[in-house]
């Protein structure tokens, strides 16, 4: 039975049910022992009351521990070790592209994880800010890839491969592509660039649903050569959201802590050659938490030692679709864009028609102010907070 039984079995409110014969005999005994058993058990209900209380606690801890609600593929006993994932000791990509990184002198590579039915998406990528003049005269020094998983479908599959063949620039890992395995999506990104770009200086991480303004980037990075670079839009004081509706829940197994590290947004950071293999090495030793961000540049970032900075550039909101914003210098991203959206601000920014000589930067921030309004907002759900360390 055990001691543990023994203290679920207690029971304060039984006390009066057994009679010590001290103090109650068959004929009640004398007054003075009547009294004395009366304090001995009033004194020792406290404790009684501590005892059941804490088994009580545990128990109810242990319940609601057992019927949390699991993340889908990885469940309360799934193993979360990234290694037997990744797999970094073994080629795990079914299209590796190792030409991407054939210049020996590869300044930026930014690498756009995107889900593998986002075609759209890609090609509007390809036909605006992906041909920027960044690009076009220094084609052998900057490169943007799109990193896809497994999407186990013949037909998709058929369509990626083709995809491909026409552009080379198609990355794709042997893991299944979805929502949950993002974590797994930005540590095989660690891995790519670690195994076939040994020359690179800089490696960005961004979605298919945004707007990267490339001349800005590369005019920020070739102020100076920087190391130990991990930059975005920092997230600072974000609480853990146990509402199980929400789209970045979080249960209790996976992360036990109050507040995440500061992190980045994912929607887009850049980062040094020493970072990603910092970050790489860190995360086979740092076991997996599915919110890709938080893991990746909070969780890893902490474990390596990697303080990640915030700059203004970098968003995780939608900014106006303005033109002249979005070709004003102090604009690197904005989220949320489709791809209709950003044919035609593309377009706009291009178009010889357009005058922004009344564009400042006041209007700028005024303009960004009212873009992060629309929409409802990761950082709003988890109570973000104001003030960076």
């Amino acid at each position: 039975m055990g001691w543990e039984r023994l203290l679920y079995e207690v029971r304060p409110t039984h006390i009066h049910h057994h009679y010590h014969p001290l103090c109650f005999g068959s004929s009640g005994g004398n007054m003075y022992h009547r009294k004395c058993c009366f304090v001995c058990s009033i004194a020792l209900l406290p404790i009684l009351f501590v005892l059941y209380g804490q088994v009580y606690h545990e128990a109810q801890n242990s319940e609601s521990e057992t019927h949390t609600v699991a993340i889908p593929g990885w469940s309360y006993n799934t193993s979360r070790d990234l290694r037997r994932y990744v797999l970094p000791d073994n080629v795990t990509a079914i299209i590796p592209q190792l030409d991407l990184c054939s210049s020996p002198e590869l300044f930026l590579l930014v690498i756009v994880c995107s889900a593998v039915a986002n075609f759209k998406a890609r090609a509007a990528i390809r036909e605006t800010w992906a041909s920027a003049p960044s690009m076009t005269n220094s084609s052998s020094s900057i490169k943007v890839a799109f990193l896809l998983g497994d999407p186990d479908n013949s037909t998709l599959q058929e369509l990626v491969e083709e995809e491909s063949l026409q552009y080379s620039d198609i990355i794709q890992e042997g893991f299944v592509d979805s929502y949950n395995n993002l974590t797994l999506k930005s540590v095989m990104m660690l891995k790519w660039v670690t195994t076939n770009c040994h020359s690179v200086w800089y490696i960005m991480k961004t979605d298919d649903d945004m707007f990267v303004n490339i001349n800005n980037l590369v005019s920020l990075l070739k102020v100076r050569n920087m190391s130990n670079l991990l930059v975005g839009a920092l997230i600072c004081g974000a609480r853990p959201i146990s509402d199980t509706q929400n789209k970045w829940y979080a249960p209790h197994y996976m992360y036990q802590g109050t507040l995440y590290p500061n992190y980045l947004s994912g929607t887009g950071y850049i980062m040094s050659r020493d970072v990603v293999l910092r970050l790489y090495h860190a995360a086979l030793k740092t076991p997996l938490f599915h919110l890709e961000d938080v893991y990746l540049t909070g969780l890893c970032a902490h474990a390596a030692g990697i303080r990640p900075r915030h700059h203004p550039a970098f968003t995780y909101n939608k900014r106006k679709l303005d033109a002249c914003l979005y070709k004003d210098k102090t604009v690197i991203t904005s989220h949320r864009v489709n791809s209709s959206e950003l044919r035609k601000v593309w377009s706009e920014m291009n178009s010889p028609q357009l005058d922004c000589s009344g564009f400042t930067a006041t209007t700028a921030l005024a303009a960004q102010k009212s873009g992060a309004k629309t929409g409802k907002q990761r950082v709003m759900s988890i109570k973000r907070s104001s003030k960076c360390f």
